[in-house]
């Protein structure tokens, strides 16, 4: 039977220890770790009942069958499907719909869920409305340091006032259908970003005022995971913002910034992977029925 779990299936997991089967999702911090994310921080969110987080489960009696949880990335409109343990595939189609069905109860507007690219449960979740939106090829290794310094531009520090000039650089970045897929709107767009670690640095490459590149790192221990994008009309920039330091430096790089992933494998970093993002539209219920004033 499939519910939405309480306080008690998170501790009959933990006396279970479950779910042990293999996660078929691949969040951004499971493919840069390389490693299985762990129960106890996934049975830490459950049992406070966080209502960034919502897990559907499969029980067969006290032995859970089947798992799918789902958190809110960088706002309450957009989610990502985390965690996906199937005893079967044939699992796949009841437990994904339920859980997008709780998240739209949470607010979710978008639901993410990024697989392998070669993953069979591609073709079940399809069927339930999540559209293929991008590949992505996981890029990494210890590359050759470059030179920041170049004339005319500036490295800073990423603030607040530079939010809008970021999503115009996306705007310009990003082709229409894949904008369209994430989000269309500033709001849309800042919600859909990969929710930030707690220690994260954040640069912006300006000229004129005006941002034409921007850098994103996220620290996973001895790894860091890294973002950027670069301005079209200055693509001969984005070997400055792809600066590689004596570290591990881990990319997820999406098949429409092919010129950075070409850059990175000439830096040396080696590909590890490749996978599907794919993104579902909810339908938000209605919460009140009444009427509302509303200004013309």
């Amino acid at each position: 039977m499939i519910t939405v779990f309480q306080t008690s299936d998170t501790l009959r997991c933990m006396v279970l220890n479950a779910p042990g089967s293999a996660n078929l999702a691949a969040p951004r911090e499971l493919i840069v770790r390389c490693r299985l994310l762990r129960n106890s921080t996934f049975w830490a969110q459950s049992l406070v009942q966080n209502p960034k987080r919502v897990t559907v489960g499969d029980w067969k009696g006290i032995k859970l069958s089947s798992l799918a949880s789902a958190r809110v990335r960088s706002g309450i409109r957009c989610w990502e499907i985390d965690r996906i343990h199937l005893q079967d595939l044939s699992q796949a189609f009841e437990l994904l719909e339920q859980v997008v069905s709780s998240a739209g109860h949470q607010g979710a507007e978008k639901v993410f869920l990024r697989v392998l690219s070669n993953s069979k449960l591609v073709e079940h979740v399809k069927k339930i409305g999540f559209n293929p939106s991008f590949e992505e090829v996981h890029l990494a290794g210890v590359g050759v340091p470059l030179n920041p310094k170049i004339n005319g531009f500036s490295f800073e520090h990423r603030t607040q006032a530079d939010l809008h000039g970021l999503f115009q650089l996306y705007s310009a970045v990003t082709p229409p259908e894949i904008r369209q897929r994430i989000g269309m709107t500033l709001d849309q767009w800042k919600d859909a970003q990969e929710p930030a670690q707690a220690h994260r640095d954040e640069s912006i490459l300006k000229v004129d005022d005006k941002v034409v590149g921007w850098r994103t790192c996220d620290h996973f221990g001895k790894t860091t995971a890294w973002q950027t994008l670069g301005h079209p009309e200055h693509l001969d920039l984005t070997q400055h913002l792809i600066d590689i330091s004596n570290q591990t430096h881990s990319w997820l790089i999406p098949d429409y910034q092919k010129h950075v992933a070409e850059l990175l494998e000439q830096k040396g970093l080696q590909e590890f992977g490749r996978y599907t993002m794919l993104i579902k539209n909810v339908s938000v219920p209605v919460r009140n029925r009444e009427f509302s004033y509303v200004e013309a």
